[in-house]
């Protein structure tokens, strides 16, 4: 963390913006300028809070001039209106093509996801992504799973008790039940002790899906890669998932074949206002 407001310049007016923003409270302001709590330094985690409130583009973070970063926009009714359609019509997808997903829009894909919501900014879930080449030998790895030990699994042998037999006769017939002839599936993983692992996970992967639908790409997340590779060591191998990490939940995607026409009728969620 290399945190001060420009050196010499007039930009910071000694507003005290950053103090409050700062969620490990590490900033006072003294002589009319804002500095670290001596002695606190190692606290920080690098989340920018104070580079996004300053009002006058004073301060630099981790080398980086406040000027030099992308603004952001005051939201308007029409944005907002914007936002939320695409909210509501998104769809978990499941009717691919196979061309794989181009680098470059992947690339924009995991920029968003940079920017999901993590706990104390630990950012400690790393994301696999498979190639299709990659993607079938996982396919043929899970199958493999489901006809061997995933019968006897004291968890997912009773949930898949009565998928198991109908998903292998599809397979072998030459279909795919489980990964929906997606190119790509994304793996959430991050060590075991995370407490919480499965909602980051979650999170990051909803930035995933929200960022791909502005590309046309779908995305389905996927109950049965996740067990797999929770499970099978064959899988885990493949991935290259560490003995003391976790998948914590997994994605197909790939870009979509067909677009959905209408937004169907949801009810809304059960809550409470106390």
């Amino acid at each position: 963390m290399s945190f001060h407001c420009t050196v010499g310049s007039e930009k910071c007016v000694g507003c005290g913006t950053c103090i409050p923003v700062c969620p490990k409270r590490l900033l006072i302001l003294e002589d009319g300028r804002p500095r670290m709590i001596e002695g606190r330094e190692h606290l920080c985690n690098d989340c920018g809070q104070c580079t996004a409130y300053c009002p006058e583009g004073a301060i630099i973070h981790n080398g980086i001039r406040a000027d030099e970063l992308e603004r952001t926009t005051i939201p308007t009714s029409s944005a907002s209106k914007t936002v939320l359609q695409a909210l509501k019509q998104r769809r978990s997808y499941r009717n691919f093509s196979t061309q794989p997903v181009k680098q470059s829009d992947l690339e924009k894909v995991l920029e968003v996801v940079g920017y999901a919501p993590s706990g104390g900014n630990n950012r400690f879930l790393r994301l696999i992504i498979t190639k299709p080449e990659t993607t079938k030998k996982f396919l043929d790895l899970i199958a493999q799973w489901f006809d061997g030990d995933c019968r006897t699994d004291p968890v997912y042998g009773k949930r898949y008790a009565n998928k198991i037999d109908s998903i292998l006769e599809r397979y072998r017939a030459g279909q795919d039940p489980i990964l929906r002839n997606a190119p790509s599936v994304v793996f959430s993983v991050g060590p075991k002790t995370a407490v919480w692992g499965g909602v980051e996970s979650g999170i990051n992967l909803t930035y995933f899906n929200l960022a791909a639908e502005t590309m046309n790409i779908g995305c389905c997340f996927a109950g049965y890669a996740t067990a797999a590779a929770k499970k099978s060591q064959a899988v885990r191998d493949l991935l290259g998932i560490k003995e003391d990490e976790e998948c914590f939940s997994a994605m197909i995607f790939g870009y979509k074949t067909i677009r959905a026409q209408k937004i169907p009728a949801r009810s809304l969620p059960r809550s409470e206002i106390l």
